[in-house]
């Protein structure tokens, strides 16, 4: 028994208010000891998933950025297009941003 949570708390619920924290789990995307962990001590509960989906969006537009800054530093002026471009894939990333803000508890 060298468990680092070693102390259990059972507690009885409603099949209403089971349904609402298992739904909450099911949202939160971590294990319902976490969840109820998290909750129970006042951590906000965040929902992480589709994080991983943003660092790659997140990585071009930075490099899109970068080249023209280097163009900009060089004497060159950014094209439209670059500047749509950049327009158009931070849409995207505001999209997922505000899918990721649905899915939260």
């Amino acid at each position: 028994m060298n468990r680092t949570r070693p102390k259990q708390i059972v507690i009885r619920m409603s099949e209403k208010e089971f349904n609402t924290v298992k739904s909450k789990v099911e949202k939160s995307g971590l294990k319902q000891q976490d969840y109820l962990i998290k909750s129970i001590t006042g951590k906000d509960v965040i929902n992480t998933d589709g994080l991983k989906e943003l660092t790659p969006e997140l990585k071009r537009i930075g490099s899109n950025i970068n080249q023209i800054a280097k163009s900009c530093n060089q004497g060159n002026q950014a094209t439209i297009d670059e500047i749509q471009n950049i327009k158009e894939e931070l849409g995207e990333v505001w999209q997922l941003l505000k899918q990721l803000a649905q899915k939260q508890v």
